[in-house]
């Protein structure tokens, strides 16, 4: 801004008089102030573009309800339909008794008939050459007995021997009987399927012949 004085120097400097006052010219100080703001540059603010508000997207994994597996047995029910001669040779018929499970033999080619046990929940197989059962109970004791003979002879304590997984843990195995070699002389081979053991065992020859 200009003082009054400075913008008008040379009337300062001028002698008085009312000839200088004359000569003089009369300039209002408002309008050099409103000359001077009309030159100066006028800010001008400009409103910045609004921003799009960021996309959210949900990361979480949608839940999926599984199927209950089923429950799988592994013996047979308590009491076994009874089978014809047509299912001969062997037919072989287990009952739940109070004592334990009986099974009940029947060899077609001589009618013979009896009953073996009382055994634990287990299973059961007969040789491949029709001569002998083999029965694995669910608490690790493995039996043999040749057809026709009641006398139970142990083939393998599973609890002494602590090899199987589900006997050791008190868990119900899941046991499967096949036998390995040729007649007349077979070894028993038990497989848990509940943990992936397999074990092959001598079976004693008196029963086999």
């Amino acid at each position: 801004m200009f003082s009054a004085c400075a913008l008008l120097l040379g009337a300062c400097n001028l002698p008085g008089g009312s000839e200088a006052a004359a000569s003089t010219p009369t300039i209002s100080v408002e309008a050099i102030v409103a000359t001077q703001l009309a030159a100066m540059p006028t800010n001008t603010i400009t409103p910045l573009p609004a921003l799009p508000l960021p996309s959210v997207t949900s990361t979480a994994t949608p839940f999926t309800f599984l199927a209950t597996p089923t429950l799988t047995l592994f013996y047979d029910p308590t009491i076994t339909a009874t089978q014809s001669l047509a299912d001969c040779p062997i037919i072989i018929t287990r009952t739940d008794t109070k004592a334990g499970d009986m099974l009940h033999v029947l060899r077609c080619e001589d009618k013979l008939e009896y009953d073996l046990g009382p055994f634990a929940k287990g299973i059961y197989a007969v040789g491949p050459n029709l001569k002998f059962i083999v029965y694995a109970t669910d608490n690790g004791y493995v039996y043999t007995a040749a057809l026709g003979s009641k006398d139970l002879i142990l083939v393998a304590n599973l609890v002494r021997e602590k090899k199987f997984a589900a006997i050791n843990r008190g868990v119900r195995p899941y046991f499967v009987i096949s036998f390995w070699g040729e007649a007349p002389h077979y070894r028993l081979v038990l497989t848990d399927k509940r943990f992936g053991q397999k074990f092959m065992y001598d079976l004693p020859v008196q029963v086999m012949e």
